[in-house]
């Protein structure tokens, strides 16, 4: 057993028992783990999203302590914690009615971008709080802190791009032509920006993490990979993987285009003049837009690819998404 399992143990023994004892010797606990794993590499960001499952697990089973302790852990665990981890941690405190911690993790989200907006959408116990007020005050100066340690110039060129990739895809005024055209300008720009970024992802440290739609979107910049060839997400899938290893990218930012791209075609039919195929995904994370459902190629394969990429096994992706996977190699 490791000092995180006894950790759990602690808090679920504690729940029971109410025992102001054994609470002390869990706070005991919870600060020598801490400060193990600060001794651990800065970067350990597999170790991070694994951790950041089992704190979202819990929660759905309604363990917020518990959920909360390994929160802790995997905060510590990385030099930058994501913003939508931040968020989820602290809807999981204010459950606990824990106002201070919720305030500690909103902070530590907003200095990786995470946007007032947001936090309202989100929270609304905490909002009535001392906290929350105290939070207000200090926004715009934690706000202006994470956009200083941004490169704004580069930024918002990436995200002309993206409007580009979107505006030439209007059904009226876009056109087979202009896609054709911007998808392969958008390419080649990013392997320049890639080369000058000494060979590595324009990520999240360099411009910031701007996606408000969630968790599992597939980010703001990374919506372009779904229009380059297969032959070119495949070309720019390994240094997707080492940004995702570092932490500059979020493993769901990727696995969404790799699986988009790499459709396998396990059945047609036809109906009038037009021809239906049923696909299954590689990886396990492309959810057809009509349907929650997934049909996944082989799960076996896709269960080691997902580890690979710091994503969590098929089961708790699929119960935390509301939603359910067929495996088809298994019918």
């Amino acid at each position: 057993m490791d000092i995180t399992q006894l950790v759990v143990l602690s808090v679920r023994w504690a729940q029971l028992t109410q025992n102001k004892r054994m609470n002390k010797i869990l706070a005991f606990l919870v600060t020598i783990l801490l400060f193990g794993i600060s001794k651990l590499p800065a970067q350990n960001y597999l170790n991070y999203y694994e951790k950041i499952n089992e704190a979202e697990i819990s929660n759905l089973d309604k363990n917020f302590e518990v959920a909360d302790s390994v929160y802790q852990v995997a905060f510590e665990l990385v030099e930058k914690s994501f913003k939508d981890d931040c968020l989820l941690a602290s809807v999981n405190s204010e459950k606990l009615n824990d106002y201070q911690k919720t305030y500690e993790y909103l902070k530590k989200g907003i200095l990786v971008g995470l946007t007032k907006k947001r936090i309202k959408k989100e929270l609304s116990k905490f909002k009535k709080s001392d906290q929350w007020k105290s939070l207000k005050r200090e926004f715009d100066s934690l706000r202006e802190k994470y956009l200083k340690s941004l490169n704004l110039t580069l930024r918002n060129e990436l995200l002309k791009m993206v409007d580009k990739d979107q505006s030439v895809r209007h059904p009226i005024f876009g056109s087979w032509k202009k896609m054709k055209k911007t998808d392969s300008y958008n390419y080649n720009r990013l392997l320049e920006i890639i080369k000058e970024n000494n060979g590595k992802w324009p990520g999240r440290f360099n411009i910031g993490d701007g996606n408000e739609d969630g968790k599992y979107a597939y980010g703001e910049i990374t919506i372009m990979l779904h229009h380059f060839s297969t032959e070119e997400v495949m070309n720019l899938k390994p240094i997707l993987i080492e940004a995702i290893l570092n932490g500059n990218l979020s493993p769901y930012n990727v696995a969404y285009p790799l699986d988009y791209k790499n459709l396998k075609t396990i059945s047609k039919r036809k109906r009038g003049n037009t021809i239906f195929a049923e696909t299954c995904n590689i990886i396990g994370s492309y959810l057809g837009s009509k349907s929650k459902d997934a049909i996944i190629c082989d799960c076996e394969k896709a269960e080691k690819e997902r580890k690979k990429i710091g994503l969590e096994p098929l089961d708790d992706y699929f119960r935390k998404r509301n939603s359910t996977y067929d495996c088809y190699e298994q019918k």
